[in-house]
């Protein structure tokens, strides 16, 4: 596109106004990996299952999702670019280059710990604006796609920040300023993110293009004022998980940050992403669940239910979004 500011989904560069309504952060395949040594339901790889899961967002009003799954952690490129070209036209997909947390990589040998910095750089922009690996770098042999990825994620880990996540993170950066690509950390139980917006903002990255994911599961409502005066933009995510807090106090919470003048950075995500959190999925086991659409089914009217206006609530999952997401090519060195 021609403009300075655009989204890079799967099937092409969009307009950040035609995004509609968005998810942050979710998934809808994820083939393996090392996550699957914490879990078995972390493996999603029925892309019938993703097409129903993603039908549903859509019958629900939503139009675009971020899939926030890297190379060799989930990502599986031949089954989204199939869910993708199913949906042209109906839906958005984002996908994701990059890494998660240092655990998923082995501190000796991994790709992560052996190549040098501006060599994996090279691998991020290369994802970014060649294509992506259909292999997602499991190696030894790159074959490249005709479709891009559109953000770049790192992870960091619970209450520290790892120096392979610390490289990770000094990768990102340099990638962003390469390409202008928006970055969305993971942070472990929502610790750490403080310390980890601050590590990019010394880097040269603007506060706008970072995204910072999973803090619902801190609840500290004090912790997340003092990360937003950086100006970054909080992706609140996972309602539906009792387990860690009720949906009611994450509600209560982004209520007290709208009524201090922080609506335009936040971002609302559902984070599905194990196998009994979506509904199409669980279904396949005769089983009954909420899914990804619950998100703007249950989770919204209960932000209006705590007095969120509704121009806050588009703010969230419409106009911030078009900013947070976009490429702005002016920002390249």
């Amino acid at each position: 596109m021609k403009n300075n500011k655009f989204v890079r989904t799967v099937l092409g560069d969009i307009d950040p106004q035609t995004m509609g309504i968005v998810d942050c952060h979710d998934h809808l395949i994820k083939n393996g990996g090392p996550e699957m040594q914490e879990h078995i339901d972390f493996l999603m790889i029925d892309t019938l299952a993703a097409s129903e899961e993603l039908q549903s967002f859509l019958d629900a009003g939503g139009k675009t999702m971020v899939t926030m799954d890297p190379p060799n952690v989930g990502r599986d490129v031949p089954r989204m670019l199939e869910i993708a070209k199913k949906f042209a036209g109906k839906a958005h997909l984002i996908m994701t280059t990059g890494f998660h947390k240092a655990k998923f990589y082995d501190k000796y040998s991994s790709w992560l710990k052996t190549v040098e910095e501006d060599k994996i750089v090279a691998m991020m922009v290369a994802e970014i604006e060649e294509g992506m690996d259909v292999h997602s770098y499991n190696g030894p042999v790159i074959e490249r796609v005709p479709h891009q990825a559109g953000i770049i994620k790192c992870g960091t880990s619970y209450g520290v920040i790892d120096p392979l996540e610390l490289k990770e993170l000094r990768i990102a950066a340099k990638t962003y300023h390469q390409t202008g690509v928006p970055i969305l950390i993971h942070t472990q139980l929502g610790t750490m993110g403080y310390e980890v917006a601050s590590i990019l903002l010394s880097q040269g990255v603007d506060p706008h293009n970072i995204i910072l994911s999973h803090l619902n599961k801190n609840p500290d409502k004090y912790y997340y004022e003092k990360i937003l005066q950086l100006g970054v933009f909080i992706a609140f995510d996972g309602p539906d998980r009792v387990k860690y807090y009720p949906d009611s106090l994450l509600a209560e919470n982004i209520k007290w940050l709208c009524d201090r003048g922080y609506q335009h950075q936040i971002l609302l995500a559902m984070d599905a992403g194990r196998f009994y959190y979506q509904t199409a999925y669980s279904a396949t086991k005769g089983t009954v669940s909420n899914g990804i659409a619950y998100l703007l089914t249950n989770f919204v009217p209960l932000l209006k239910q705590v007095g969120i206006t509704q121009a806050m609530i588009d703010d969230m999952l419409i106009n911030n979004p078009q900013v947070a997401l976009s490429f702005d090519v002016t920002k390249r060195k």
